[in-house]
């Protein structure tokens, strides 16, 4: 298990876990990797990842065919109340 840094935000401690990650390319999500290793703040739950971790899932993301399933989600707009 690697060791991160205490928190930038907060100062809490950050230990490492598998998270998905979310892939956006401007305003449009386009992938989810799930299971990715990164540091995450136990007080406030910020994400730190690897440099090298990122290199993985950017390679992953160019690599279409093992991007293994799809989801579609509906998507709704927040009235004005």
């Amino acid at each position: 298990m690697k060791t991160y840094d205490d928190c930038n935000y907060c100062g809490g401690k950050v230990t490492e876990k598998l998270v998905p990650k979310d892939c956006w390319w401007g305003d449009k999500l386009i992938a989810v990797i799930n299971h990715v290793p990164a540091g995450v703040c136990e007080q406030c739950g910020e994400k730190y990842f690897r440099a090298n971790v990122l290199k993985k899932v950017e390679s992953l993301l160019k690599e279409k065919k093992k991007l293994n399933r799809k989801v579609c989600i509906p998507v709704g707009e927040f009235a004005k109340v």
